[in-house]
């Protein structure tokens, strides 16, 4: 199997944060919903919405839950470099937002190192993406799925990986990957699966 076929490494911690967070994280964005804005893609100036790419709605601050989560997501960086056999960067949290899907949410397949302007300073080396939702879940789809560089019909390889109620996922911010369509029956907001994006930047960059 050649490289372009294989998928990226990746890891899973379960029960990251624990119960009592959550809860306080479902209160937070509950408490939130106003201040949701549509998701775009690109960056910067190139920054747009475009939903035939991308539904969900973003909050880009973590409110007074934000010390706490910084330094849980801070400790985990250099272990995950290391096990996942990356190169051997330095690497720092600097970008962090809290998504939310809807019924019908999804973002299609992309990376998310930002290759348009590969000499920028804000260069994503590691991405960590945590999930939590209300129990018992009430919404269905939203998987992961983790791409090879090929696609399938090229033979190419994919793993959909479930977003469980307190994991923690990483994986290496060039690969390709995309959130596949949620489905929640009840529209309700306290319904949707959340997450937080983390993205972690080699600080020589």
């Amino acid at each position: 199997m050649s490289v372009f076929q294989k998928l990226a490494p990746y890891r899973i911690i379960r029960g990251f944060l624990g119960e009592e967070l959550v809860e306080q994280l479902l209160a937070y964005v509950q408490d939130s919903q106003d201040g949701f804005e549509p998701t775009r893609v690109g960056s910067g100036e190139n920054a747009r919405m475009d939903p035939e790419i991308r539904t969900s709605v973003v909050l880009p601050r973590l409110g007074p839950l934000k010390k706490a989560l910084i330094s849980r997501f801070d400790a985990v960086s250099d272990w995950a470099m290391e096990d996942m056999k990356l190169s051997p960067l330095s690497v720092k949290l600097q970008e962090v937002e809290l998504v939310a899907h809807g019924d019908g949410a999804f973002y299609s397949r992309h990376i998310d190192t930002q290759m348009q302007n590969p000499d920028s300073s804000r260069l994503r080396v590691l991405t960590a993406v945590y999930y939590f939702h209300a129990s018992p879940k009430r919404f269905s789809g939203g998987e992961l799925r983790l791409h090879s560089f090929l696609l399938p019909e090229h033979g190419g390889h994919y793993q959909d990986i479930e977003p469980e109620r307190d994991m923690l996922l990483l994986f290496p911010s060039w690969a390709p990957h995309e959130v596949r369509p949620i489905s929640c029956p009840s529209g309700a907001f306290a319904d949707h699966r959340f997450a937080i994006n983390c993205w972690y930047h080699a600080t020589g960059a």
